[in-house]
């Protein structure tokens, strides 16, 4: 279990990291960014494709030639597994919620939020061997 200071530290440490990102995808020309988008086509693993700026967020943080990404367990529901070592990449997820501040007003209009989430390639993952799943 963490302590709070490590808590602290890895959080900070994902504040930087997505600060760092920020700024190489800045210093990006649209042109850039969309051929990066064409070039990779990088998708979920279940099948969705990301939005060119989840992809151009993942190319800026690795050299790897991303194909297919997904986090921890949708790996596992795959019938794969991450390899022990294996460091995630970041991307942003949207997340509706709904607006609490007049929920006596019926509204379809909800607020888009945004979480960072951790996913790895395929090629950081294995297949489960039969006696693993088991």
């Amino acid at each position: 279990m963490l302590s709070q200071e490590q808590k602290q530290q890895l959080k900070q440490e994902k504040k930087e990291k997505i600060i760092r990102i920020r700024k190489a995808l800045s210093e990006m020309t649209e042109e850039q960014r969309q051929a990066t988008a064409d070039k990779f086509g990088i998708v979920t693993v279940e099948g969705h494709l990301l939005t060119p700026h989840n992809q151009c967020f993942l190319v800026a943080q690795s050299e790897i030639n991303f194909t297919v990404v997904g986090g921890f367990q949708q790996w596992k529901k795959a019938g794969r597994i991450v390899r022990k070592g294996e460091h995630g990449f970041l991307i942003l997820v949207p997340s509706k919620t709904n607006s609490e501040e007049n929920s006596e007003i019926v509204s379809d209009e909800e607020d888009v939020r945004f979480f960072s989430a951790t996913v790895f390639d395929i090629s950081q993952t294995e297949i489960i061997a039969k006696s693993e799943a088991a």
